[in-house]
C-alpha cells in the first residue's frame, strides 16, 4: 500500500522522511522530482521498492519574488532620482516618467501580495 510521507532532501539529494518512530530516517534510491539542488522540505511518495520525493517550491517562489520586488523598488527610485536631476529645457524628464514609476510601484504591490499569499 503506497505510503505519502513529510521529507527533507539536502543539496546532494538525500532523502529523509519522518518514520514511525518519529525519527528521520534515510530513504536510499529516492528519486528526487527537482531542477534544483539545494536543502528543501516536501513529501517523500513511498510505494513498495520505489519512492519519489517532491520538494515544495513555495519557499523558492517567495524568495525569488522577493528579490524582484526589491529590484522593481530599486529602479524605480533610480529613475525617480534621474528625473528629479533633469531640470531645463533640453534635459526635462519624459512626460511619462511619474506614471511609469507608479506603475513600477503597483507591479512591486502586486507581488508583495502573491509573496505573502504563498504562506
Amino acid at each position: 500500500m503506497p505510503k505519502i510521507l513529510p521529507a527533507t532532501a539536502d543539496a546532494n539529494g538525500r532523502v529523509m522522511a519522518l518514520g514511525v518512530t518519529g525519527v528521520m530516517v534515510e530513504v536510499p534510491g529516492a528519486q528526487v522530482l527537482s531542477l534544483g539542488k539545494q536543502a528543501s522540505s516536501g513529501l517523500v511518495f513511498l510505494d513498495g521498492d520505489n519512492a519519489w520525493y517532491f520538494p515544495s517550491s513555495a519557499t523558492d517562489i517567495e524568495t525569488t519574488l522577493g528579490h524582484i520586488g526589491e529590484a522593481l523598488t530599486k529602479i524605480a527610485s533610480v529613475l525617480t532620482s534621474i528625473g528629479a536631476g533633469m531640470t531645463g529645457p533640453t534635459t526635462a524628464p519624459p512626460p511619462t516618467l511619474a506614471t511609469d514609476v507608479a506603475a513600477l510601484t503597483q507591479i512591486q504591490g502586486l507581488i508583495n501580495t502573491l509573496k505573502g499569499a504563498l504562506k
